[in-house]
């Protein structure tokens, strides 16, 4: 009996060791921030908080090809449309400064998976 434990208990460890790291999101954030630098080659841009030092990265934000990004473009008279951005579009955009909203996953490493990006 003991030896069918200790086999149940290794074949257990095993797939255990074998399965490899999760990549689940642990929570969903959404924040107002500002761009401290962009990493195209790395498909992600540095942020901080609004109000804080623009100089110094806070965390960063990847974004991904099905990234849903919209840019508000006021109009005359106060009306405003909202246009969605292609991701090539959004880097040619944003540069040091831009002030944006984004919703996304919080992955393990502390990095944001951004799921939806408002300039």
């Amino acid at each position: 009996m003991n030896r069918k434990w200790m086999v149940v208990a290794l074949a257990l460890a095993a797939l255990l060791v074998w399965t490899g790291r999760a990549q689940a999101q642990l929570l969903m954030v959404t924040g107002e921030y500002q761009v401290t630098n962009v990493d195209r080659a790395e498909q992600r841009i540095g942020i901080a908080l609004r109000g804080d030092d623009p100089d110094r990265r806070q965390n960063w934000v990847h974004v991904r090809a099905d990234t849903k990004i919209v840019r508000r473009v006021w109009l005359r008279g106060g009306a405003f449309r909202d246009e969605f951005m292609t991701w090539n579009g959004f880097f040619d955009y944003v540069r040091k400064g831009t002030k944006l909203k984004v919703h996304g996953g919080r992955n393990w490493d502390g990095t944001i998976q951004a799921k939806k990006i408002w300039l």
